[in-house]
């Protein structure tokens, strides 16, 4: 291709859609909504999975140890491995009742006192073991499997909150999936009805283009690169006005939840990916919208 033919393809491109500005920017909006509910739900999730990696670097499993069981080293090296086995597990700390009792003692403060007259044989804590988990989707089974212990009378977790943050991240994530299908139908609808409003327009002048020998690909691209034109416009947009939506709405949102305020993810942390799914969306959209829609007017 020489420059001639391109700068000809790019003023065949902008002369279209400005003869269907009206489509063209409806093509352009409609795009970009979809970018930017995408991106949204994109970046709730992030917040949600930032919130669950520092769950799992934060929640543990405390195991009670039952008084039956020795409470001799080997004794307690051979349960720490026992429990170091099972899948998910990431470490295993043993803390002797003295221990536990020294640190809620602590916790009280000025009420430390109240516990006076319960250290030594008087102490009513267990031992106990604090299990971290390296991976949150296998929480339950580690639960159960150390709930199930002969040597262990006992556990406190918290999978209730555990089971609420998976069902988000799936909700999340198949929110996401279905809005992108349904919002990419209607992009691809409109912008393959500006392609054919712009060919339409111009069928005479194709018809004779073809009559005189040009190529179907001649013919086709400058209305590829409309559809270009319009995924990237966009997608510039969309990219934007997703900063402005995250920071002066989904930041003030997701900041009210105080389970979720310290582990806000950065816009710009996000912004590559932001970048190369509306890219991805944007040109896949424009291409194809464009590509249906000049097929039969290449018949003559």
């Amino acid at each position: 291709m020489n420059a001639g033919s391109f700068f000809y393809f790019i003023k065949s491109s902008f002369k279209g859609m400005y003869k269907n500005a009206l489509m063209t920017i409806a093509s352009v909006f409609v795009l970009m909504a979809c970018m930017l509910i995408i991106g949204s739900v994109f970046l709730a999730s992030e917040n949600v999975m930032s919130f669950m990696d520092k769950l799992e670097d934060q929640n543990e499993i405390v195991a009670f140890i039952d008084d039956e069981y020795g409470d001799d080293s080997l004794s307690r090296e051979q349960l720490c491995a026992k429990i170091e086995a099972i899948n998910g597990v990431s470490s295993v700390e043993y803390i002797t009742k003295e221990q536990a009792f020294a640190e809620y003692r602590d916790s009280l403060g000025e009420n430390r006192e109240y516990l006076d007259g319960y250290e030594g044989e008087d102490n009513p804590l267990r031992n106990e073991l604090r299990i971290k988990i390296d991976d949150i989707t296998l929480f339950e089974n580690v639960s159960a499997s150390v709930a199930a212990m002969d040597e262990i009378a006992n556990i406190r977790d918290s999978q209730s909150i555990v089971d609420m943050l998976l069902s988000v991240r799936r909700m999340l994530n198949m929110l996401g999936f279905w809005i992108l299908v349904m919002l990419a139908v209607v992009s691809l609808f409109i912008i393959s009805n500006t392609v054919k409003l712009a060919m339409h327009s111009r069928r005479n002048e194709i018809n004779i283009m073809k009559y005189v020998g040009a190529t179907n690909g001649f013919i086709r691209f400058p209305f590829l690169l409309e559809g270009i034109i319009i995924g990237l416009v966009s997608t510039l947009i969309a990219i934007g006005l997703q900063w402005c939506v995250y920071v002066y709405a989904l930041v003030p949102a997701i900041s009210q939840l105080s389970f979720l305020a310290d582990c806000i993810v950065p816009f710009r942390a996000a912004f590559g990916s932001l970048l190369l799914i509306f890219g991805v969306i944007g040109l896949a959209v424009g291409i194809f919208g464009s590509a249906l829609s000049i097929r039969k007017y290449l018949k003559v």
